[in-house]
């Protein structure tokens, strides 16, 4: 259509300018405008179409349109909503809606009561024309059908309407589209000058927050031609018309995250505090600059260096995301044909295989715990149910409340929960889980780690339980201890939680070392198996030794919890105790008229190896003082004419190697500065833990390690590496006779071990890059890293060389 002025009205023809309003419509609505003066409708001139007299977004075309098909004195197949008029120059097309299609015209649904207020179609000189508190053109551009209930979610003949909610963001259209002149009326306390929320986004993100109106306003398809005008003005002048004055603090009831933010519009809404510290709202469904926000303040330093990394936050979003993914960040880790599983459909399944409920009561379920975290969250449920009993379900059910820090109530933060949560099979239910649900109260009794006492015995003995802090053991009372049983006891979600080790490690300390090696029967010298022993997983270091889970140094002495189960645990007893024959007898010899402490025995003629008597011998995690035992008797006798004065060669010294007399002790390591072996200029520690005491003097992890490391058991060249590992096994019988031709290797640091070898035979050095073992390896390395774990304590001479330990440290040639 080309428009024009027709100059006179037909009385033979309804519509004489042929622009879809009949004469008599145009007449009776038709007034006067001064500021531009010309009549707001006129029955003789078609370009009064685009007018919007009332300025709430409708066109006088659309306001006439809207009328019952069955009574449209112009065309009953051009109807609003489903035609709109798009102004190309001087040419009128008339452009539908695609999603309108086949479905009747707003004025369909007009009662009795609008038709008196209004006649049958819209009123252009009213901007509200069903009085209720929405402009006509608003009603317009966010309107949706409804195709359960077969009719328009927003009707502007119809009053009370927009208590729907067509993008199912938990807001209904209406509280969306008040958002303009009112904050959230979720419960929470705000103070009375907060801006409104459109104020604070335009605040913080002006530039994004003028993109978002037009983006919203372009997706209508040319339905939002009189606002997009309106929207490009304001750009101009600052000065906003009746109809964007309306709409620029609005959420888009057809769109439910507004923001693109990731979180649904209600969601922001529902949840959202004001932050007297930030002062500004928590969480905003007009900006994006929220999403990086931890309302509740929940977040765990997952990987404990004392930072929260932003990968560690648990933040609105990521609580939000609870329903959607679960954990965003595992969305592409579920087995095969499982698809997604969200916390919340998670926290259902718990419920109806745990607790044997159907669906429904496990959603159940999960609701009535959101509300009974406390007042708050029971209002703010009664508030989003208040449209529609089922709304928490449809859009929120599955997250995490970003206002509780511990969502369903289980004791454990969901920040925590979110850290080390995976999807998995886990004990005890022995099915797939989210290992750690923030919304699940269930998982605090799965053990997914798998890191429990699961070999127990009636005839074994269990720890006492309490609580280890700073080296230091509390005991629980009565109802914290475990009686003896054969039953499985699971190290639990939540008594990881309450003993800080990580679900998701079965060794947090990382002191489950131990090797286990399978001699061959016929040969001892032949391995058929080497595995790990898993002795100290955290379950078993509380359930049966006691010793703190968190610390692979529970008493601080500077012996890891892994080198005294080594030498101490008594199985038989389920002590750390046990009673052995390794104490040397030292006998008094006569040298040059002088007298000597030997670890000898005289027998007639020849002087055998010491008598060993039977001492108690004792390495307990949980105690110091063992460092300081010398159960062997390996250490040095000094004689005087004043008599002997006897240096023990204890435990602490045995697993350093050392007899330096100023580094005796963890507590004399501690006070000492220590030079790193082999820098140039010295550099020197002050050592705190017994890892820091160790890589120094053996220059672990530095480039000369292989020149500076006197425990490495492996032989690195054959010309002039002199440092490596031979322990036999000497049959001679005197120690005045040598005879190295019976001797029997038992550890040869340039031979290599069966186990692992790859290539040749033993009589090579070991290739330790490619796995290959010194022969013999298991006597001196106790962890298996090729590193011998000092000397051992329960023998006064490890090398078998006839010479004590003490002695050839201290004389070694480093």
């Amino acid at each position: 259509m080309i428009l024009t002025d027709q100059g006179t009205s037909d009385p033979l023809s309804s519509d004489s300018d042929g622009d879809g309003m009949p004469d008599g419509w145009e007449v009776w609505f038709a007034r006067w405008d001064t500021f531009e003066s010309e009549w707001t409708l006129n029955p003789v001139n078609e370009s009064d179409i685009f007018e919007d007299p009332d300025g709430d977004g409708m066109t006088n075309w659309e306001e006439y349109n809207t009328v019952n098909a069955n009574y449209s004195e112009t065309n009953e197949n051009q109807t609003t909503p489903q035609y709109h008029p798009f102004k190309l120059g001087n040419i009128l097309i008339l452009t539908p809606w695609n999603q309108a299609t086949g479905t009747p015209s707003f004025g369909a649904y007009i009662t009795a009561e609008q038709y008196l207020i209004s006649g049958p179609t819209c009123d252009p000189n009213e901007p509200d024309s069903d009085g209720d508190g929405l402009l006509d053109g608003i009603e317009l551009l966010f309107t949706q059908w409804n195709s359960t209930f077969q009719n328009w979610s927003l009707n502007p003949l119809v009053a009370g309407d927009g208590g729907g909610d067509g993008d199912q963001d938990a807001l209904t259209d209406r509280q969306e589209l008040n958002l303009t002149y009112e904050n959230p009326l979720n419960g929470g306390l705000a103070p009375p000058d907060a801006p409104k929320m459109w104020e604070e986004a335009f605040a913080l993100e002006p530039l994004n927050f003028t993109s978002r109106m037009q983006a919203i306003l372009s997706s209508k398809l040319g339905r939002a031609y009189l606002a997009l005008e309106q929207h490009s003005e304001w750009v101009s002048t600052g000065v906003a018309g009746p109809l964007l004055s309306t709409l620029i603090g609005i959420t888009d009831p057809t769109n439910n995250d507004t923001d693109d933010d990731g979180m649904i519009d209600g969601y922001e809404y529902w949840f959202t505090e004001w932050d007297l510290d930030g002062n500004r709202w928590s969480m905003n469904p007009l900006t994006q600059s929220d999403i990086d926000a931890d309302s509740d303040d929940d977040s765990y330093d997952c990987n404990e260096d004392g930072i929260i990394q932003m990968s560690e936050r648990y933040t609105n979003l990521r609580e939000y995301e609870a329903r959607v993914y679960g954990k965003e960040s595992l969305r592409y880790m579920f087995p095969p044909g499982f698809g997604v599983v969200d916390f919340g459909d998670d926290a259902i399944a718990a419920q109806m295989s745990e607790n044997g409920l159907s669906w429904e009561q496990g959603r159940q379920a999960i609701v009535s715990l959101f509300a009974s975290k406390d007042v708050t969250s029971s209002e703010r449920l009664n508030r989003i149910n208040t449209a529609w009993a089922d709304n928490f379900n449809i859009s929120l059910l599955g997250i995490s409340d970003p206002t509780h820090p511990d969502s369903d109530l289980d004791g454990i933060p969901d920040g925590w929960e979110f850290c080390y949560g995976t999807y998995n099979v886990v004990l005890p239910v022995d099915e797939y889980r989210w290992t750690l649900n923030p919304v699940n109260p269930l998982d605090v009794d799965y053990d997914p780690d798998e890191d429990g006492w699961f070999d127990r015995t009636s005839q074994d003995t269990p720890a006492e339980q309490g609580v280890w802090f700073d080296h230091q053991f509390t005991p629980g009372g009565i109802d914290n201890q475990y009686a003896p049983g054969n039953s499985p006891l699971f190290f639990t979600n939540w008594m990881e939680y309450d003993n800080g080790t990580r679900p998701d490690l079965n060794d947090t300390d990382g002191d489950a070392v131990n090797m286990i090696r399978v001699a061959d029967p016929v040969d001892q010298m032949l391995t058929t198996d080497y595995y790990r022993s898993w002795a100290l997983t955290d379950g078993r270091e509380v359930f049966k030794y006691g010793s703190d889970a968190t610390n692979n140094d529970t008493d601080w002495d500077m012996l890891p919890d892994w080198y005294e189960l080594e030498f101490g645990w008594n199985e038989s007893n389920d002590n750390w105790s046990s009673y052995q024959q390794v104490e040397v007898v030292w006998e008094q010899y006569s040298i040059l008229g002088s007298i000597a402490m030997r670890p000898l025995h005289a027998n007639g003629t020849q002087l055998e190896r010491p008598i060993l008597n039977w001492t108690w011998v004792t390495f307990d995690p949980r105690d110091p003082a063992d460092s300081l035992q010398d159960p062997d008797k390996d250490g040095n006798w000094a004689c005087s004419n004043a008599g002997c004065t006897y240096t023990p060669y204890n435990n602490f010294q045995e697993f350093f190697g050392l007899t330096n007399q100023s580094i005796t002790s963890s507590t004399l390591a501690r006070s000492t500065p220590v030079t790193i072996a082999g820098t140039t200029p010295p550099i020197q520690i002050v050592p705190q833990e017994w890892w820091e005491l160790q890589d120094a003097l053996l220059a672990r992890g530095r480039a000369n390690e292989y020149d500076w490391n006197y425990l490495r058991m492996f032989r690195v060249n054959q010309f002039t590496d002199q440092l490596y590992a031979l322990v036999i096994d000497d049959h001679d019988t005197d120690y005045l006779t040598i005879n190295g031709a019976d001797d029997t290797p038992l550890v040869k640091g340039d031979w290599t071990a069966d186990w692992d070898r790859v290539f040749g035979d033993q009589y090579h050095m070991p290739n330790t890059g490619l796995g290959e073992r010194v022969y013999g390896w298991w006597l001196l390395d106790y962890n298996g890293d090729n590193i011998a774990d000092g000397t051992n304590p329960l023998k006064w001479d490890t090398d078998g060389d006839w010479l004590n330990d003490w002695f050839e440290i201290e004389n070694d040639m480093l």
